[in-house]
């Protein structure tokens, strides 16, 4: 038997679409409890912050740039949140003039 022949036959080929095969294996979360879980980690990301920069401030062995690192982090996810924020306010702004 050729190579060829011996790889087809060892495997059966897939006819299910990779986007299909991901959202049978994921389990189903909704928007509100995402966006609950990414509020929940950028609280998280600030709280590190804060404590890198109360560390560095009282002499703990804390470089200047692990403590920049993690405020950019914390801002970063804030901003992120801020714009998820006003893209929510501003679809809400179009449901409502909506005329039915």
């Amino acid at each position: 038997m050729s190579s060829l022949n011996a790889i087809t036959a060892a495997r059966p080929l897939s006819i299910v679409p990779p986007a299909m095969a991901l959202q049978e294996s994921a389990p189903a979360t909704s928007f509100s409890e995402l966006l609950s879980a990414s509020w929940e980690q950028t609280q998280a990301l600030n709280a590190q912050a804060t404590n890198s920069i109360e560390n560095s401030l009282i002499g703990e062995d804390l470089s200047m740039v692990e403590s920049f690192t993690a405020v950019r982090e914390a801002d970063i996810a804030l901003r992120m949140m801020m714009q998820i924020r006003n893209k929510l306010v501003d679809a809400y702004q179009e449901l409502q003039q909506l005329r039915f």
